[in-house]
């Protein structure tokens, strides 16, 4: 293949070969075409019985290809399951014809090194917080658990880098103070309504200065969160055809402490194709015949071809 990332029309070359084998057989034994040629080229029966074998075998990267290309919702949390489901169909098994088994050396190869360390980690969690995949099958119970953990920790640290309460009060206080100096009567009613709705906090007894900490009861953070990830990881998990954007949308008041994460998470997509998909959309609409567009009306027309496929990709 001349360009290395264009495999699937070598597979669909492959496919339309074995569909029409018969009527290029024919034609390549007819008088005439052996009239015109010295030496004709065929595939021998081992040739075809390989060629089957790589269809079948290609096929599933084929459709991984395709469902993470798709722009409705093509999550970063489908990478390790989709990698997982190619691992496994590329197993060597005994039966694999030499072509065969190459063939599958090489791709388990050109994909075992692409995610490790860090960057596995974090796809390891976005699939946690995908309620279709969050059982975690692919990994066993220490490494669910480690997932698990290391999430719980990134909550506590967004739920560390928000800004406290005493900061929000600061704030306030400097807005009823710009708007006494500034407001005129309404900014004295403001400041008067603020101030009556605040109440001067309580001083703590001897013994709830004391023993507050265990008695308390209000909920610990890192408690909160403990009982939050258990309870997400009791849920049935959705079918592969629901969206999990859209189930984290219905239940964030279900996972007030999850559901920030999952807008970091879950918001990035498995590949660049949408965005490339975008400039050869702009490449069509700028042509040399339309080159004096402004850049206002390109925006637009983009627009325009983009929600035209959306509408007709959900009417079909």
């Amino acid at each position: 293949m001349d360009v290395t990332t264009r495999w699937n029309s070598s597979l669909d070359m492959l496919v339309r070969y074995l569909e029409q084998q018969a009527a290029i057989a024919a034609a390549l034994t007819s008088p005439e075409i052996r009239q015109n040629a010295r030496n004709i080229d065929t595939l021998d029966t081992c040739d075809i019985v390989n060629a089957e074998f790589l269809v079948k075998l290609l096929n599933p990267l084929k459709t991984a290809t395709t469902v993470l290309c798709e722009e409705k919702r093509p999550t970063v949390s489908l990478i390790v399951p989709l990698k997982n489901m190619i691992e496994q169909n590329m197993a060597p098994n005994d039966s694999d014809s030499p072509t065969v088994a190459d063939t599958k050396r090489a791709i388990l190869s050109n994909i075992s090194g692409r995610y490790s360390g860090d960057v596995y980690n974090y796809l390891l969690e976005s699939t946690a917080l995908d309620p279709r995949f969050q059982s975690l099958p692919q990994l066993d119970c220490n490494q669910r658990e480690a997932v698990f953990q290391r999430i719980q920790k990134r909550v506590e640290q967004l739920q560390q880098n928000q800004p406290t309460d005493e900061k929000s009060m600061e704030r306030k206080e400097e807005a009823s103070a710009h708007c006494s100096t500034h407001g005129g009567e309404g900014a004295l009613e403001a400041e008067g309504g603020a101030e009556s709705e605040e109440e001067p906090a309580s001083k703590k007894t001897a013994l709830e200065d004391l023993l507050g900490d265990s008695f308390s009861k209000t909920e610990q953070p890192s408690k909160g969160i403990e009982r939050e990830t258990e309870l997400y990881r009791r849920e049935a998990s959705i079918p592969l055809s629901c969206c999990p954007l859209t189930w984290w949308r219905e239940n964030s008041s279900k996972y007030p402490l999850l559901s920030p994460l999952v807008k970091e998470y879950l918001s990035i997509p498995a590949t660049s194709v949408p965005s490339e998909r975008v400039f050869s959309t702009a490449g069509d609409i700028v042509t040399a015949q339309r080159s004096q567009l402004l850049p206002e009306n390109v925006d637009m027309f983009i627009f325009l071809k983009k929600e035209h496929d959306h509408i007709l990709g959900c009417s079909v």
